[in-house]
C-alpha cells in the first residue's frame, strides 16, 4: 500500500478479526465496504484499486456480526488467483493460519470434505465447490459470506450461477459479494449478472478512474491508438476473398436466410451474424417437417465462416499466419471426415492460387508476409527499452501462431528479451501448452527482468499474478469491453503506464475497436443511469466510517483453540454490545430448504444469567440510512442460526433491527424474549429454571422448538415430542411453540412486533387524550 503524500486518506481499521495496525484502508474502500455488509452486493472498480482489500473489510465485519464459527468462502476462476487471495486474507485477517485452506480439483473429494469441516476461511475454484455441493459432500448453512471474484463470469452454466442459487436456498441470511472490473456493457448483461447472483441493482457500487475519491490512488494511463494500412499485396488477396465471401452471402440471401439485401453484403455482415445464422439453421435441422434449403444453407454458411476467418487472419495477423491456415485447410480436406465446406473451399481455384502465391513469397520474399503492425510493434519496443531499459511490456495477441512468430522475430533484437506465454492446452506437436509451474516460472523471470516482453494470448488477461507492466500493447483488437478493461488493468497500478492499441484501418479490426470502446462507455453510462456511480451514492459521514471498524473490547480469536472464535464469552452478558444493522430493502429471491440432516445446537448455559436492560452501543453505523432516527425495537443475537433468514426477511418488510452479542436469540421492545431450542433439548426442569431467573427481566418469554431439520430416530417421535411440548406449555406463563417451516420464526417475530407496536400506539393516544 502506497504511502505517498497525495494518499492521505488512509484510515487505520480496528476489528477483532483484523490484525492490529496492519490494514490502512482508503476512504473509498471503507465507504464501499460500509455499504456491502449484510447485503448481497456487486463491486465494480478498475483493476489495481483494491477490490480484495474491500473483500477483507467486508469479511471482518461479517464475521463480527455472524454466529460463532461461521465460515467465509472466497472463489476465483484460477488457482494462481486463489493463491493471491489466500496471501492477502492471511496478511490482514486476525485468524490463525490453521483456519485457512485452499481447495481445488487437485485435492481429492474425500479430503475436501474433511478440510471444509475443519477450516473457517476457505478458498475455492468454482467448479470444485460446485462438484462438492452437487454431490452433497457438505452444505453452505454455516457460510456467512460467499465472495465471487471475477464475477462477470456468472452466466449460463458457469459454476457461479448454481453456487449462488444453492447458497441462497441453504442459507437465506448469508451474504454474497461479487467483485469485477467489468460487468458488461448492456443493461441486459448487468441485470443478468445481478439476477444470477441475487444482487439488487441498487446494491452495485462503482468507481471509475475519474472519480474524485480514487484519483489520488491511480497512476496516469496514456492510451494510444495506432492505425496501419494493408500492403498492396494484402489488399489484392483481400479483394479475392471478399468476392468468394460475397458469393456465399448472396446464396444465403436467395435462400431467404439473410434479412440484409444491400449489395455488397460482405460490408454489412459480420462474423457474429453468421454464427447466429448457424445456430438458427441447426435448430431448424433438429425440428420436424420439411427443411427446404436448410442442408445447403448450413454448408454455404460454414463456407462463409471459413472465408471470414481467412479475412480476419489477413487483416489482424498477417499473411504468414494465413499461409499456415491454408496449409491446414488443404491437409484437412484430404481426410475422410473432412466437412463439405472444407473440401469445396480447398478445391476452389482462387483459394488454391492464393495458397500458391503465399508459398512462393514464403520461399523467396518472406518479409512481404509480415503484417505492417509488427514493424510498429518492433519500433515501439526498441524505443521503450532504449529510453527505459528496466521496462516491462505485455503484448496481447489473439492467436498462438502469431505469438510464436512474433517471439521468433523479436529475439533477433539485442535489447528485446521476449518470451512466449500461452495456456495449458497442447494443440499439436509444434504448439505445446505451458504447465502451471512453467507459467509461474516464466512470470517470475519476467518480474526479475530475465524477460522484458511477455507475448501472451488472453491467458494473461486475468487470474495470474503478473508483475506491474509499464506498457501494454494490443497487437490485435477484441470487440469485448470486458477483455478490453481486463487488458488495460495490467498497467498503471503503481506507476505511470501506457496502453498502445494497434489496428488495421478500414477493416474489421477497426470495427472491433470502435465496438469495444463504445461498449465500455455504455457500461459506465448504464451503471450511472441506475444511480450506481460513486458520485451519486449517498455517502456515509466520516464519523460512521471511523466507527465502522473501531476496536472492540472483546478478545481476538485465539490461535490455540479453534473453539474460541466467538465474539464474547457466553457468561459475560453484562458486556453485551449492539450494532445497528438497518439495511436497505433487498429484493433477493429466497428459496427455503426444508429437508436437511439435523445438527446439534450449542447449549446456552448462561441464559439463566440476567442480562441488563441498558445495552452499550458500540457501532451506530447505518448501512443504508433507511431507518435513520427510527427507534430499533428488535435485537437479534449473533448466535441465531443464519438458516432462518430473519435479518433479510425483516429488512424486506422494512422492520428495523439491531445485531447484538448475546445468548438471548431475539429481544423485542426490551421486554419480550424469543429463544430457540432443538426439540431434543426439551427438559421441563430446564425451562422452569430459565423462566424463574428471567421472569423479572422479561414480561413475556417464548420458547421456540425448531423442527425444520428434525429427523426421527424412531417412528412417531416428532408427533410425540410436539404433543409433549404443547401439553406442557398450555398451562404455563410462558409460550412453547413448535415450528416446522423456516418462515414461521419470521411470522412469529413480525406478529409480536406489530401487535406490541399497535398496542403501544393506542396506549399513547389514549394517554394523550386523558392529558388533554
Amino acid at each position: 500500500m502506497s504511502n505517498s503524500p497525495q494518499e492521505k486518506s488512509h484510515v487505520k481499521c480496528f476489528n477483532e478479526y483484523l490484525k492490529n495496525n496492519k490494514l490502512e484502508a482508503r476512504k473509498y474502500q471503507l465507504e464501499i465496504a460500509h455499504k456491502c455488509v449484510s447485503k448481497n452486493s456487486l463491486i465494480v472498480i478498475p483493476t489495481g484499486l483494491g477490490k480484495t482489500i474491500i473483500a477483507v473489510l467486508v469479511s471482518a465485519k461479517t464475521l463480527k456480526i455472524s454466529p460463532p464459527k461461521s465460515k467465509i468462502i472466497i472463489m476465483a476462476p484460477t488457482r494462481p488467483l486463489i493463491n493471491q487471495h489466500y496471501d492477502t486474507f492471511l496478511e490482514y485477517l486476525n485468524i490463525p493460519e490453521s483456519e485457512f485452506c485452499v481447495l481445488t480439483g487437485k485435492t481429492s473429494p474425500e479430503v475436501r470434505h474433511l478440510e471444509f469441516n475443519d477450516h473457517q476461511i476457505l478458498f475455492f475454484t468454482p467448479q470444485t465447490l460446485r462438484n462438492d455441493i452437487v454431490s452433497k459432500r457438505y452444505d453452505l448453512t454455516n457460510v456467512c459470506l460467499m465472495i465471487f471474484d471475477e464475477a462477470h463470469h456468472t452466466s449460463g452454466d458457469y459454476a457461479y450461477t448454481l453456487l449462488a442459487e444453492e447458497y441462497i436456498e441453504q442459507n437465506p441470511d448469508g451474504s454474497i459479494l461479487g467483485l469485477t472490473a467489468s460487468p458488461g456493457a448492456s443493461k441486459e448483461k448487468i441485470n443478468e449478472l445481478c439476477k444470477s447472483l441475487y444482487i439488487p441493482t441498487d446494491n452495485i457500487h462503482i468507481r471509475v478512474r475519474k472519480d474524485l475519491d480514487v484519483k489520488n490512488y491511480i497512476k496516469p494511463m496514456d492510451i494510444y491508438k495506432i492505425g496501419v494500412n494493408l500492403t498492396p499485396f494484402m489488399e489484392e488477396i483481400r479483394k479475392i476473398l471478399n468476392v468468394i465471401l460475397e458469393e456465399s452471402l448472396q446464396y444465403l440471401a436467395r435462400l431467404g436466410f439473410l434479412s440484409i439485401k444491400t449489395i455488397p453484403l460482405y460490408q454489412k455482415i459480420i462474423r457474429k451474424d453468421l454464427l447466429e445464422l448457424n445456430r438458427k439453421l441447426v435448430a431448424l435441422m433438429s425440428g420436424e417437417g420439411d427443411k427446404p434449403g436448410v442442408y445447403k444453407g448450413l454448408s454455404v454458411n460454414a463456407q462463409a465462416l471459413i472465408v471470414f476467418h481467412m479475412l480476419e487472419l489477413l487483416e489482424q495477423q498477417g499473411l504468414d499466419v494465413l499461409l499456415l491456415y491454408l496449409d491446414k485447410l488443404r491437409k484437412d480436406a484430404h481426410k475422410k471426415n473432412s466437412s463439405k465446406a472444407n473440401r469445396i473451399l480447398a478445391s476452389d481455384s482462387r483459394i488454391r492460387k492464393i495458397h500458391l502465391e503465399l508459398q512462393k513469397k514464403s520461399d523467396y520474399e518472406q518479409a512481404s508476409l509480415i503484417h505492417p503492425k509488427y514493424l510498429i510493434l518492433h519500433n515501439i519496443l526498441e524505443d521503450e527499452f532504449e529510453q527505459k531499459p528496466d521496462s516491462r511490456v505485455l503484448v496481447f495477441v489473439k492467436l498462438r501462431a502469431s505469438v510464436k512468430n512474433i517471439v521468433t522475430r523479436l529475439k533477433q533484437s539485442e535489447i528485446i528479451k521476449p518470451v512466449r506465454f500461452v495456456g495449458q492446452a497442447t494443440k499439436g506437436e509444434q504448439d505445446k501448452g505451458l504447465t502451471q509451474s512453467q507459467q509461474l516460472e516464466i512470470l517470475e523471470k519476467f518480474k526479475e527482468g530475465e524477460y522484458n516482453v511477455l507475448v501472451s494470448t488472453n491467458v494473461a488477461e486475468e487470474g495470474l499474478d503478473i508483475a506491474e507492466c509499464d506498457v501494454v500493447v494490443f497487437y490485435d483488437v477484441v470487440a469485448s469491453e470486458i477483455r478490453l478493461i481486463q487488458r488495460k488493468g495490467r498497467t498503471a497500478r503503481y506507476r505511470k503506464g501506457k496502453v498502445i492499441i494497434l489496428y488495421c484501418r478500414n477493416t474489421n479490426d477497426e470495427t472491433y475497436l470502435l465496438i469495444a470502446l463504445n461498449r465500455m462507455k455504455r457500461m459506465q453510462s448504464n451503471l450511472k443511469k441506475n444511480n450506481l456511480a460513486s458520485k451519486l451514492e449517498q455517502q456515509p459521514n466520516q464519523s460512521n466510517l471511523n466507527k465502522f471498524f473501531q476496536k472492540s473490547s472483546s478478545n481476538a480469536p485465539s490461535s490455540k483453540n479453534k473453539d474460541n472464535h466467538q465474539f464474547h464469552q457466553a457468561s459475560n452478558l453484562q458486556k453485551n454490545e449492539t450494532e445497528t444493522v438497518n439495511q436497505t430493502k433487498v429484493q433477493n429471491q429466497l428459496h427455503l430448504q426444508q429437508e436437511k440432516q439435523p445438527k446439534k445446537q450449542e447449549k446456552n448455559e448462561s441464559l439463566t444469567k440476567e442480562e441488563p436492560k441498558t445495552q452499550k452501543t458500540i457501532d451506530t453505523h447505518d448501512f443504508s440510512d433507511k431507518f435513520k432516527n427510527q427507534p430499533c425495537s428488535i435485537l437479534i443475537s449473533t448466535k441465531l442460526a443464519m438458516k432462518f433468514g430473519l435479518k433479510k426477511m425483516l429488512t424486506r418488510n422494512e422492520i428495523p433491527f439491531q445485531v447484538h452479542y448475546s445468548d438471548f436469540h431475539i429481544i423485542l421492545f426490551d421486554m419480550i424474549l424469543i429463544q430457540i431450542f432443538h426439540p431434543r433439548e426439551f427438559l421441563e426442569a430446564k425451562l422452569r429454571g430459565i423462566y424463574s431467573k428471567l421472569k423479572k427481566r422479561f414480561t413475556l418469554i417464548v420458547f421456540i422448538f425448531d423442527f425444520t431439520e428434525f429427523t426421527e430416530s424412531f417412528p412417531e417421535e416428532k408427533r410425540l415430542l410436539k404433543e409433549k411440548l404443547i401439553n406442557f406449555g398450555s398451562q404455563k406463563p410462558y409460550q412453547l411453540i413448535p415450528i416446522d417451516i423456516i418462515e414461521e420464526l419470521f411470522f412469529i417475530v413480525k406478529n409480536i412486533y406489530t401487535h406490541t407496536k399497535d398496542k403501544s400506539n393506542k396506549d399513547n393516544k389514549k394517554a394523550n387524550r386523558i392529558e388533554t
